[in-house]
């Protein structure tokens, strides 16, 4: 909660509260986020096709994929022409706000990964863990 209004504060100093300019990051994140979720139904209706043996069921997956098409085209038009118009306005910020982002979730996924392979009992290698069986409770 600190670290958003911090960010918020940080922010509104830079652009001097100029709503102008603050808009041109919130479009880029709006519709990244769109053209992302547009483009993981696609992904969805995909996989969920390659199970769906109903001629029925297919058919509706494939209308909702195709409208999720349309939706990715008209959203990724629209990012790429805000991109290239508002770029040097500010739009720039959001995307290097959003990629450094993305490397810090990313490597802290990369850290708890290897913290459960490193965690991880071998099956061959040691006989089976029981939980023992002496129980103490300690009232404070």
């Amino acid at each position: 909660m600190i670290a958003l209004a911090a960010g918020a504060l940080v922010l509104i100093l830079a652009f001097n509260a100029d709503v102008t300019k603050l808009i041109q990051l919130y479009i880029v994140g709006v519709f990244i986020s769109f053209t992302m979720s547009q483009l993981g139904m696609i992904r969805h209706w995909g996989r969920e096709l390659k199970l769906a043996k109903d001629k029925t069921l297919r058919r509706r997956m494939l209308k909702s994929r195709s409208i999720n098409m349309v939706g990715f085209g008209m959203t990724a038009l629209v990012l790429t022409i805000v991109l290239i118009t508002k770029f040097q306005q500010g739009a720039w910020i959001a995307l290097l706000a959003m990629f450094i982002l993305f490397l810090i979730m990313w490597s802290i996924r990369a850290h708890y990964d290897n913290v459960a392979k490193e965690l991880a009992v071998d099956e061959d290698s040691s006989p089976r863990a029981l939980p023992s069986r002496v129980h103490a409770v300690l009232l404070v």
